[in-house]
């Protein structure tokens, strides 16, 4: 707890100060221009800085488009109606029906209380038709300007070092598989490694997620699929990992296992293509086949387990390779030596 306040007190400064200054002048402005309700232009302020920029525009669309709807039904129902409470039940009614109808929810608070400012007001007239349109328009004003102060640049480096730590911490829990296999030792040591990587590679799902919305690039929607794609071959090394410990006998296959593990860990990279990794798995797979059968119960069950492991590590790989297919190789300007790079393991056999 005290690590997560130290590390992020100047974040949390920053936005609470941002959010402050941009609804604070929102009502300063509102009250320039002498508009009712001026502290209402400081909360719609708030709801729609709570969202990244994208966000912001969409729902500033939906806030004044909504608003027509809102002014409608406010007057339909308040000027005819007599009775209060009647009146406001079926303008929230219609104003949630049509909300939902064209996904205007997030427009709905700002609505709701201008509704409450027609009902209670004596007169529906132009007048506060008008300055509750201007309140709506101060408040998404600076709440568009103020969001648009958002250092994505910085946000990008971030989650440019977040893969390169993600590719590390990956690397190392191949090593200690390999090093698991080979010893048959304490799968302790795994298991943190495990919980950590999956921990991290959320964290960084949700920093790509807050950039992809607060910037207008071509890649924006890249980093978010690169970690989702770590995060499926994390869940593929966990149940690998389940597999490797139900091993209670070591066949001599799991040599070339550990071999191409040790192997693999090298091209845990963002632009490694894994083709030849792909190709060598398959001279693995056959040469398991050419293997003799096993002579004993411990020994075939050990040999079907180690068969599950390669079938998850074929998973692994055919899951960075459907990323690659999906368009990321455009981005990532994929390495030729990486791609290119042989496994010469079984020829020395």
């Amino acid at each position: 707890m005290l690590t997560k306040i130290k590390n992020g007190w100047k974040h949390w400064v920053i936005y609470a100060a941002r959010l402050a200054l941009a609804s604070s002048l929102s009502i300063y402005a509102a009250d320039l221009m002498k508009l009712q309700f001026s502290t209402q232009a400081g909360v719609i302020c708030l709801f729609s800085m709570l969202t990244t920029k994208k966000d912001t525009l969409k729902l500033s669309v939906a806030r004044f488009l909504s608003f027509g709807v809102t002014f409608v039904a406010a007057w339909i129902t308040f000027h005819h109606i007599s009775s209060q409470w009647v009146a406001f039940g079926i303008y929230i009614f219609v104003t949630v029906v049509f909300s939902e109808m064209y996904g205007w929810g997030a427009a709905l608070s700002a609505n709701v209380v201008a509704g409450c400012h027609f009902l209670s007001v004596e007169n529906f007239t132009t007048d506060i038709i008008i300055n509750e349109f201007y309140i709506v328009l101060t408040g998404m004003t600076f709440a568009i300007i103020f969001n648009f102060f958002r250092n994505t640049d910085r946000v990008k480096d971030e989650l440019v070092k977040d893969i390169e730590e993600v590719q590390k911490k990956m690397q190392d829990v191949l090593d200690e598989m390999a090093e698991y296999l080979h010893t048959q030792g304490d799968d302790n040591d795994v298991w943190p490694l495990l919980d950590d990587l999956m921990n991290y590679l959320e964290k960084c799902i949700m920093r790509a997620s807050e950039y992809e919305g607060n910037s207008f690039e071509n890649d924006a929607r890249y980093y978010v699929k690169y970690f989702q794609m770590r995060r499926s071959q994390c869940m593929i090394l966990i149940n690998l990992h389940e597999e490797l410990t139900k091993i209670r006998y070591i066949p001599k296959q799991c040599k070339i296992i550990i071999e191409y593990i040790h192997y693999l860990r090298a091209f845990v990279t963002e632009m490694n293509v894994p083709d030849q990794q792909i190709e060598n798995l398959n001279k693995v797979f056959e040469r398991m086949r050419k293997e003799k059968l096993p002579a004993t119960r411990e020994e075939f069950e050990s040999r079907a387990v180690l068969f599950h492991v390669l079938m998850d590590l074929q998973d692994f790989l055919n899951t960075k390779k459907r990323f690659i297919d999906s368009g990321a190789a455009g981005h990532i300007r994929v390495s030729g030596n990486e791609k290119k790079s042989k496994w010469d393991y079984l020829k020395r056999k």
